[in-house]
Protein backbone atom coordinates (compact mmCIF):
# COMPACT_ATOMS: atom_id res chain seq x y z
CA UNK A 1 0.00 0.00 0.00
CA UNK A 2 1.20 3.40 -0.93
CA UNK A 3 1.36 6.12 2.08
CA UNK A 4 0.82 9.90 2.01
CA UNK A 5 3.66 10.73 2.61
CA UNK A 6 5.06 8.09 -0.35
CA UNK A 7 3.08 10.53 -2.56
CA UNK A 8 4.37 13.52 -1.09
CA UNK A 9 8.20 12.43 -1.18
CA UNK A 10 7.70 11.55 -5.25
CA UNK A 11 6.09 14.61 -5.67
CA UNK A 12 8.80 16.70 -4.16
CA UNK A 13 11.03 15.20 -6.59
CA UNK A 14 8.95 16.15 -10.17
CA UNK A 15 8.05 19.19 -8.85
CA UNK A 16 12.12 20.05 -8.57
CA UNK A 17 12.57 18.55 -11.90
CA UNK A 18 10.09 20.44 -13.38
CA UNK A 19 11.52 23.82 -11.65
CA UNK A 20 14.64 23.58 -10.41
CA UNK A 21 15.01 25.34 -7.06
CA UNK A 22 18.38 27.72 -6.00
CA UNK A 23 18.82 25.86 -3.26
CA UNK A 24 19.02 22.15 -2.25
CA UNK A 25 18.08 21.41 1.52
CA UNK A 26 19.20 17.96 2.27
CA UNK A 27 18.63 16.01 5.33
CA UNK A 28 16.27 13.30 6.60
CA UNK A 29 13.15 14.41 4.98
CA UNK A 30 11.57 10.91 3.96
CA UNK A 31 8.42 12.04 5.63
CA UNK A 32 7.83 9.58 8.54
CA UNK A 33 9.18 11.98 11.00
CA UNK A 34 7.30 15.47 11.18
CA UNK A 35 10.74 17.11 13.36
CA UNK A 36 12.78 16.26 10.74
CA UNK A 37 10.68 18.07 7.62
CA UNK A 38 10.04 20.58 10.25
CA UNK A 39 13.72 21.47 10.22
CA UNK A 40 13.90 21.10 6.27
CA UNK A 41 10.61 23.99 6.20
CA UNK A 42 12.57 26.18 8.79
CA UNK A 43 15.51 26.85 5.85
CA UNK A 44 12.29 27.04 3.32
CA UNK A 45 11.05 29.77 5.18
CA UNK A 46 14.18 31.69 5.82
CA UNK A 47 15.16 31.22 1.82
CA UNK A 48 11.73 32.56 1.20
CA UNK A 49 12.21 35.84 3.14
CA UNK A 50 15.43 36.43 0.83
CA UNK A 51 13.27 35.96 -1.95
CA UNK A 52 15.23 32.71 -2.93
CA UNK A 53 14.08 28.78 -3.64
CA UNK A 54 14.49 25.69 -1.49
CA UNK A 55 13.53 22.14 -2.18
CA UNK A 56 13.85 19.45 0.28
CA UNK A 57 15.76 16.52 -0.88
CA UNK A 58 16.31 13.36 1.16
CA UNK A 59 19.87 12.44 2.20
CA UNK A 60 19.34 9.09 2.72
CA UNK A 61 18.26 8.02 -1.44
CA UNK A 62 20.45 11.27 -2.73
CA UNK A 63 22.07 8.89 -4.49
CA UNK A 64 19.84 6.77 -6.08
CA UNK A 65 16.99 9.58 -6.61
CA UNK A 66 17.85 11.99 -9.52
CA UNK A 67 17.25 14.75 -7.59
CA UNK A 68 18.20 18.04 -9.53
CA UNK A 69 21.47 19.49 -8.75
CA UNK A 70 21.91 22.83 -7.62
CA UNK A 71 24.62 25.81 -7.34
CA UNK A 72 24.11 25.70 -3.59
CA UNK A 73 23.39 22.80 -1.05
CA UNK A 74 22.54 23.47 2.90
CA UNK A 75 22.80 20.09 5.09
CA UNK A 76 19.73 20.94 6.94
CA UNK A 77 20.02 19.64 10.49
CA UNK A 78 19.04 16.61 12.44
CA UNK A 79 20.79 13.53 13.07
CA UNK A 80 22.51 12.93 10.05
CA UNK A 81 25.95 13.79 10.55
CA UNK A 82 27.15 9.63 10.48
CA UNK A 83 29.58 8.59 8.10
CA UNK A 84 26.85 6.42 6.37
CA UNK A 85 24.83 9.58 5.09
CA UNK A 86 27.77 12.15 4.43
CA UNK A 87 29.49 9.26 2.09
CA UNK A 88 26.69 9.92 -0.02
CA UNK A 89 26.61 13.60 0.10
CA UNK A 90 30.70 13.16 -0.55
CA UNK A 91 29.61 11.62 -3.68
CA UNK A 92 27.11 13.67 -4.66
CA UNK A 93 29.42 17.12 -4.78
CA UNK A 94 32.01 15.59 -6.45
CA UNK A 95 34.66 17.19 -4.28
CA UNK A 96 33.29 20.63 -5.00
CA UNK A 97 32.41 22.24 -1.46
CA UNK A 98 32.52 25.78 -2.58
CA UNK A 99 29.12 26.42 -1.77
CA UNK A 100 28.07 23.80 0.85
CA UNK A 101 26.53 24.48 4.62
CA UNK A 102 25.92 22.35 7.22
CA UNK A 103 23.32 24.08 9.74
CA UNK A 104 22.41 22.31 12.88
CA UNK A 105 23.68 19.22 11.98
CA UNK A 106 23.58 16.38 14.53
CA UNK A 107 27.18 14.80 14.80
CA UNK A 108 27.76 11.90 16.44
CA UNK A 109 30.51 10.44 14.83
CA UNK A 110 34.18 12.06 14.89
CA UNK A 111 36.24 9.10 13.12
CA UNK A 112 36.11 10.08 9.68
CA UNK A 113 37.66 8.96 6.49
CA UNK A 114 39.81 11.36 5.03
CA UNK A 115 37.29 12.27 2.17
CA UNK A 116 34.50 13.81 4.61
CA UNK A 117 36.95 15.06 6.75
CA UNK A 118 37.95 17.14 3.11
CA UNK A 119 34.75 17.70 2.67
CA UNK A 120 34.12 19.12 6.21
CA UNK A 121 37.39 21.27 5.82
CA UNK A 122 36.16 22.85 2.98
CA UNK A 123 32.69 23.66 3.17
CA UNK A 124 31.41 27.50 3.97
CA UNK A 125 29.62 26.88 7.02
CA UNK A 126 29.44 24.38 9.70
CA UNK A 127 26.76 24.79 12.81
CA UNK A 128 26.22 22.07 15.05
CA UNK A 129 23.91 21.17 17.14
CA UNK A 130 25.48 21.93 20.23
CA UNK A 131 28.72 22.80 21.74
CA UNK A 132 29.80 19.96 22.50
CA UNK A 133 29.90 18.45 19.12
CA UNK A 134 31.37 22.18 17.91
CA UNK A 135 34.46 21.67 20.08
CA UNK A 136 34.94 17.87 18.26
CA UNK A 137 34.38 19.13 15.02
CA UNK A 138 37.26 21.96 15.86
CA UNK A 139 39.74 19.44 16.68
CA UNK A 140 39.30 16.93 14.40
CA UNK A 141 39.27 19.36 11.46
CA UNK A 142 41.37 21.95 12.22
CA UNK A 143 38.53 25.00 11.82
CA UNK A 144 38.19 27.39 14.18
CA UNK A 145 34.88 28.77 12.90
CA UNK A 146 32.46 25.94 13.47
CA UNK A 147 29.65 27.00 15.70
CA UNK A 148 26.30 25.66 17.36
CA UNK A 149 23.09 27.74 17.36
CA UNK A 150 19.51 27.26 18.21
CA UNK A 151 17.72 24.16 16.44
CA UNK A 152 16.41 25.49 13.06
CA UNK A 153 13.12 24.86 13.68
CA UNK A 154 13.15 27.94 16.24
CA UNK A 155 13.42 29.61 12.83
CA UNK A 156 9.86 28.16 11.77
CA UNK A 157 7.28 30.85 11.00
CA UNK A 158 8.05 33.28 13.49
CA UNK A 159 5.04 35.75 13.42
CA UNK A 160 2.63 33.28 13.08
CA UNK A 161 4.43 31.69 16.27
CA UNK A 162 3.97 34.89 18.25
CA UNK A 163 0.26 35.11 16.96
CA UNK A 164 0.20 31.72 18.68
CA UNK A 165 1.58 32.57 21.49
CA UNK A 166 -0.89 35.31 22.13
CA UNK A 167 -3.87 33.72 21.03
CA UNK A 168 -6.72 32.03 23.43
CA UNK A 169 -5.83 28.57 24.25
CA UNK A 170 -8.29 25.80 24.55
CA UNK A 171 -8.65 23.94 27.58
CA UNK A 172 -6.52 20.69 25.93
CA UNK A 173 -3.83 18.69 26.76
CA UNK A 174 -1.96 17.40 23.63
CA UNK A 175 0.06 14.24 24.16
CA UNK A 176 3.01 13.00 22.22
CA UNK A 177 4.65 9.50 23.53
CA UNK A 178 6.81 7.65 21.34
CA UNK A 179 8.33 4.05 22.17
CA UNK A 180 11.47 4.83 23.63
CA UNK A 181 14.43 3.37 22.62
CA UNK A 182 12.88 0.38 21.17
CA UNK A 183 10.19 -0.88 18.39
CA UNK A 184 6.57 -2.32 18.87
CA UNK A 185 5.75 -6.15 17.72
CA UNK A 186 2.86 -7.61 18.54
CA UNK A 187 1.26 -4.57 21.03
CA UNK A 188 4.52 -5.05 22.90
CA UNK A 189 7.61 -3.00 22.80
CA UNK A 190 10.92 -4.22 22.65
CA UNK A 191 14.49 -2.68 23.02
CA UNK A 192 16.10 -1.78 19.99
CA UNK A 193 19.40 -3.79 19.89
CA UNK A 194 21.53 -0.81 19.06
CA UNK A 195 20.50 0.83 22.05
CA UNK A 196 22.64 -2.43 24.37
CA UNK A 197 26.11 -0.58 23.90
CA UNK A 198 24.61 3.36 23.12
CA UNK A 199 22.48 3.50 26.26
CA UNK A 200 23.25 0.37 28.19
CA UNK A 201 21.81 2.22 31.16
CA UNK A 202 18.28 2.15 29.63
CA UNK A 203 18.41 -1.24 27.43
CA UNK A 204 18.95 -2.85 30.91
CA UNK A 205 16.00 -1.61 33.06
CA UNK A 206 13.78 -1.40 29.60
CA UNK A 207 11.13 -2.72 30.57
CA UNK A 208 10.81 -0.48 33.94
CA UNK A 209 11.40 2.44 32.01
CA UNK A 210 8.39 1.88 29.72
CA UNK A 211 6.28 0.75 32.76
CA UNK A 212 7.34 4.05 34.40
CA UNK A 213 6.42 5.51 30.96
CA UNK A 214 2.76 4.28 30.99
CA UNK A 215 1.99 4.68 34.63
CA UNK A 216 3.40 8.52 34.34
CA UNK A 217 1.57 9.74 31.48
CA UNK A 218 -1.36 8.11 32.68
CA UNK A 219 -1.42 9.73 35.82
CA UNK A 220 -1.23 13.49 33.91
CA UNK A 221 -3.87 12.25 31.56
CA UNK A 222 -6.33 11.00 34.51
CA UNK A 223 -5.23 14.25 36.30
CA UNK A 224 -6.03 16.56 33.56
CA UNK A 225 -9.40 15.14 32.86
CA UNK A 226 -10.68 15.65 36.53
CA UNK A 227 -9.84 19.22 35.83
CA UNK A 228 -11.81 19.58 32.96
CA UNK A 229 -9.43 18.91 29.82
CA UNK A 230 -10.13 18.09 26.60
CA UNK A 231 -7.16 15.45 26.02
CA UNK A 232 -6.14 14.19 22.50
CA UNK A 233 -2.74 12.55 21.15
CA UNK A 234 -0.57 14.64 18.39
CA UNK A 235 2.45 12.06 16.92
CA UNK A 236 5.16 13.23 15.24
CA UNK A 237 5.65 9.50 13.64
CA UNK A 238 3.60 6.73 12.76
CA UNK A 239 5.32 4.54 15.21
CA UNK A 240 4.02 7.50 17.97
CA UNK A 241 0.52 7.03 17.14
CA UNK A 242 0.46 2.75 17.44
CA UNK A 243 2.38 3.95 20.65
CA UNK A 244 -0.47 6.00 21.83
CA UNK A 245 -2.58 3.43 21.67
CA UNK A 246 -0.69 1.12 23.89
CA UNK A 247 0.14 3.56 26.19
CA UNK A 248 -3.00 4.77 26.73
CA UNK A 249 -5.44 1.99 26.63
CA UNK A 250 -8.91 2.77 27.83
CA UNK A 251 -8.43 6.32 28.57
CA UNK A 252 -11.08 8.69 27.22
CA UNK A 253 -8.13 10.11 24.70
CA UNK A 254 -9.02 11.14 20.92
CA UNK A 255 -6.06 9.73 19.20
CA UNK A 256 -5.19 11.70 16.06
CA UNK A 257 -3.28 9.96 13.13
CA UNK A 258 0.19 11.01 12.14
CA UNK A 259 0.39 14.18 9.70
CA UNK A 260 3.98 15.59 8.26
CA UNK A 261 2.10 18.96 7.59
CA UNK A 262 4.42 20.76 9.67
CA UNK A 263 1.58 24.46 9.53
CA UNK A 264 -0.96 22.15 10.03
CA UNK A 265 0.31 20.36 13.02
CA UNK A 266 2.07 23.56 14.38
CA UNK A 267 -1.61 25.15 14.40
CA UNK A 268 -3.19 22.38 16.26
CA UNK A 269 -0.55 22.70 19.01
CA UNK A 270 -0.86 26.46 18.96
CA UNK A 271 -4.48 26.03 20.16
CA UNK A 272 -4.01 23.84 22.92
CA UNK A 273 -3.45 25.44 26.70
CA UNK A 274 -0.75 22.25 27.09
CA UNK A 275 1.19 19.72 25.36
CA UNK A 276 2.82 16.73 27.09
CA UNK A 277 6.10 16.52 24.67
CA UNK A 278 8.87 13.54 24.01
CA UNK A 279 9.89 14.20 20.84
CA UNK A 280 12.35 16.88 20.88
CA UNK A 281 10.53 19.09 18.10
CA UNK A 282 6.97 18.91 19.86
CA UNK A 283 9.00 20.07 22.76
CA UNK A 284 10.35 23.03 20.65
CA UNK A 285 7.05 23.61 18.71
CA UNK A 286 5.24 23.79 22.35
CA UNK A 287 7.65 25.84 23.18
CA UNK A 288 7.24 28.48 20.39
CA UNK A 289 3.24 28.45 20.37
CA UNK A 290 3.40 29.35 23.99
CA UNK A 291 1.84 25.98 24.94
CA UNK A 292 2.13 24.76 28.85
CA UNK A 293 5.08 22.30 28.71
CA UNK A 294 5.16 18.83 30.73
CA UNK A 295 8.37 18.06 29.00
CA UNK A 296 9.59 13.85 28.92
CA UNK A 297 13.46 14.54 27.96
CA UNK A 298 13.88 11.37 26.82
CA UNK A 299 17.55 12.16 24.75
CA UNK A 300 20.21 13.99 26.06
CA UNK A 301 19.36 16.64 23.30
CA UNK A 302 16.03 17.31 24.93
CA UNK A 303 18.22 17.75 28.06
CA UNK A 304 20.31 20.01 26.92
CA UNK A 305 17.59 22.07 25.07
CA UNK A 306 15.69 22.41 28.59
CA UNK A 307 18.69 23.49 30.48
CA UNK A 308 19.88 26.28 27.93
CA UNK A 309 16.68 27.63 28.23
CA UNK A 310 17.45 27.92 31.79
CA UNK A 311 15.08 25.51 33.00
CA UNK A 312 16.27 23.25 36.27
CA UNK A 313 16.64 19.23 35.77
CA UNK A 314 13.65 19.70 38.44
CA UNK A 315 11.35 20.47 36.37
CA UNK A 316 10.75 17.56 34.14
CA UNK A 317 11.51 13.95 33.81
CA UNK A 318 14.70 12.02 32.02
CA UNK A 319 14.66 8.33 30.38
CA UNK A 320 17.13 7.52 32.76
CA UNK A 321 14.25 8.65 35.82
CA UNK A 322 12.27 6.23 34.47
CA UNK A 323 14.89 3.25 34.19
CA UNK A 324 15.00 4.04 37.83
CA UNK A 325 11.03 3.79 38.83
CA UNK A 326 10.90 7.68 38.77
CA UNK A 327 6.89 7.98 37.07
CA UNK A 328 6.00 11.60 38.72
CA UNK A 329 6.20 13.93 36.70
CA UNK A 330 6.18 17.79 37.71
CA UNK A 331 3.79 20.48 37.21
CA UNK A 332 3.36 22.04 33.35
CA UNK A 333 5.32 25.55 32.77
CA UNK A 334 5.59 28.07 30.53
CA UNK A 335 9.38 29.63 28.32
CA UNK A 336 9.47 33.52 28.67
CA UNK A 337 7.64 34.82 25.48
CA UNK A 338 10.53 36.86 25.20
CA UNK A 339 13.19 34.42 25.55
CA UNK A 340 11.32 32.57 23.13
CA UNK A 341 11.64 35.35 20.86
CA UNK A 342 15.34 35.86 21.03
CA UNK A 343 15.94 31.99 19.90
CA UNK A 344 13.85 32.42 17.59
CA UNK A 345 15.71 35.33 15.86
CA UNK A 346 19.03 33.83 16.39
CA UNK A 347 18.15 30.69 14.58
CA UNK A 348 17.30 32.81 11.75
CA UNK A 349 20.18 35.10 11.79
CA UNK A 350 22.35 31.85 11.70
CA UNK A 351 20.44 30.47 8.76
CA UNK A 352 20.44 33.79 6.94
CA UNK A 353 24.64 34.22 7.69
CA UNK A 354 25.03 31.21 6.21
CA UNK A 355 22.86 31.96 2.93
CA UNK A 356 24.61 35.13 2.29
CA UNK A 357 28.72 33.45 2.69
CA UNK A 358 27.61 30.91 0.53
CA UNK A 359 26.52 33.32 -1.86
CA UNK A 360 29.81 35.43 -1.44
CA UNK A 361 32.01 32.40 -1.86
Amino acid sequence: MITKQQVNHVSRLIKQNLNKPDFAIIGGYHGVNLGDIALGESVKFVLKDLNLKGGLQTIYNIDKWPWPKTKYTIIGGGAIGYASSLIKLKNRLSGNYSKLAFLGVDFNEFEYSDEILKMLKEAVWISCRNEFQAHKLQEITGRKDISFNPDLVFSYRRKECEELRKSKKEKTLLVNVVPLYGSIKNNEFVPIEKYREERPELYKSFDLMIQSYKEGVQSVIKKALSEGYKVETIPFTPADATAAKILLEDLPVKHNAYDENVYKMTKKIGSAQRIFATRYHATILGIKTGAELIPMAYATKNDKLLNELGVDDSKFISSINLAEGINIFPEPFKINDDLVKQWENASAETIKKAIKKMQAN
